[in-house]
């Protein structure tokens, strides 16, 4: 049945409205799958006890499933629409977490060889179905999502993802502290995050942008000649390059951050949880400035600005230690705020560089070769962390010279983003002329609202006399 154009408009609001609302009940889950996170962590250091080589080992199977879903995907996309492989591969992802939940009581806490091979099984499984998932959700996104909002609904759904993200965080924290670890208080927290994701799936019911009209699909093409024009798009070469350089300076050492501040300064799960709220929070408070800049200079500017500004302070990491623990308040807050700008613009960059004819085959080869490369870094990390561990070095000192890595080869692999041509984008000089506007710089960090109150004094009064009638 023929849609009108007001019809579709209003399709589109309330489709945009559940991403939203789908985003924040995903999100506990979602978050669980990103490697490094401290819940995980926590959970393989703390209660299981693994050694480093095995935790890099594990926190690695994510970037190697994104790496191998390029040989499933695109048969599935071949036969089935994007939004039928995100429902199904969201419901098989949930079961896999629903029946770690149920048995994870079960895994033998004194014997972390044997719990390690049992977990390192099940995140294969749940990692390879959340790449799946992930990839065919940005296909299915950018047949809907009107190009000339996306910097600006993007920004604003990241935020209240995150702002959201704060509760499980603070609760997680909570939860595994009181409980110390033990193996029934991260079943709790994967029950609630099961429980949360089960009613987000229930949503994408409700959301009938399949019922809009969209450009008609071109023939089907030859695979070779895909990938050939995946290829010769301008520029996607050069940013897939650039994706792969940042993965590996970021993960060969970043899962190590958190067992970092367990260990070695002596933090608690809700400590740990509490300065990550405050990176989220930052974060959530900057993504709609990050999102009018990108919207006004381009993506690419405004994510060396974010870049350079958000790792100059990652340095502060050589020089912490129990005693000057205090410094990650501001780093924390500073990265969230800083590093949104560059994590926002990541993911419009890509979907404005894929071409349309072959954009799941271009965002699934972006993923493998990017998730390729990070793949090996934690187990590299890992690796070295073990050696130089067990070579007596001071623990303190080799997670110094570890985290020098991250910055440096950052840095590094930005001259690859340099040579990316973004089509409709600004040189640097702009964004960075731009932030130098006080009313600019205080939407960047959240502070428009100070911005705009009116601060006056006001006018002395006279001294009041008997004759005064008020």
């Amino acid at each position: 049945m023929a849609t009108t154009a007001g019809e579709r408009r209003g399709l589109v609001r309330r489709s945009l409205l559940l991403c939203g609302i789908e985003g924040v009940l995903a999100m506990p889950l979602v978050y669980l799958m990103l490697p490094g996170n401290f819940v995980i962590a926590a959970l393989l250091a703390n209660a299981l006890h693994l050694p480093a080589d095995t935790y890099g080992l594990i926190v690695s199977l994510p970037f190697w499933c994104n790496f191998l879903q390029i040989f499933l995907t695109p048969p599935l996309t071949h036969r089935f629409a994007a939004r039928t492989i995100v429902i199904a591969s969201g419901w098989l992802h949930f079961a896999a977490w629903a029946a770690l939940a149920a048995v994870l009581t079960r895994f033998p806490v004194g014997d972390p060889q044997t719990s390690g091979r049992w977990f390192f099984i099940f995140y294969l499984c749940s990692s390879f179905l959340q790449s799946i998932n992930g990839v065919s959700w940005t296909t299915w996104v950018q047949e809907w999502v009107p190009e000339r909002v996306r910097g600006k609904y993007f920004g604003w759904r990241n935020r209240i993802l995150q702002l959201a993200l704060l509760t499980f965080l603070l609760v997680a924290g909570e939860l595994v502290d009181r409980w110390d670890n033990a193996l029934v208080a991260f079943q709790w927290l994967f029950a609630g995050a099961v429980v949360l994701r089960f009613c987000s799936l229930l949503l994408y019911r409700r959301m009938h942008v399949g019922l809009l009209p969209v450009t008609p699909h071109a023939p089907r093409r030859d695979p070779r000649e895909l990938i050939r024009l995946v290829l010769r798009a301008p520029s996607l070469s050069l940013f897939i390059a650039f994706g792969a350089a940042w993965g590996f300076a970021a993960n060969s050492f970043g899962a190590f951050y958190t067992l970092f501040m367990f260990n070695r300064l002596e933090l608690s799960a809700t400590e740990v949880s509490f300065f990550q709220v405050i990176g989220l929070a930052a974060g959530a408070l900057s993504l709609p400035g990050w999102g009018q800049m990108q919207d006004r200079f381009g993506n690419k500017p405004v994510m060396l600005v974010s870049f350079a500004l958000w790792q100059t302070s990652n340095f502060l990491w050589c020089f912490l230690a129990p005693h000057n623990t205090n410094l990650l308040y501001f780093m924390w807050a500073w990265a969230g705020a800083t590093g949104a700008g560059f994590v926002l613009g990541q993911f419009n960059l890509l979907l404005k560089l894929i071409p349309a004819e072959a954009k799941a085959l271009a965002i699934g080869i972006n993923l493998a070769v990017t998730s390729l490369v990070t793949a090996i870094a934690p187990i590299i990390g890992g690796q070295l962390l073990s050696w130089a561990f067990a070579r007596g070095h001071a623990p303190l000192n080799v997670y110094h010279l570890a985290f020098l890595v991250q910055p440096v080869l950052g840095f590094a692999s930005c001259l690859l983003l340099r040579r990316v041509q973004e089509p409709k984008s600004s040189p640097v000089g702009y964004v960075v002329g731009a932030m130098r506007n006080v009313r600019t710089l205080g939407a960047v960090f959240g502070l428009g609202f100070l911005l705009n109150y009116a601060f006056y004094r006001s006018a002395k009064r006279p001294p009041r006399t008997d004759d005064d009638p008020s």
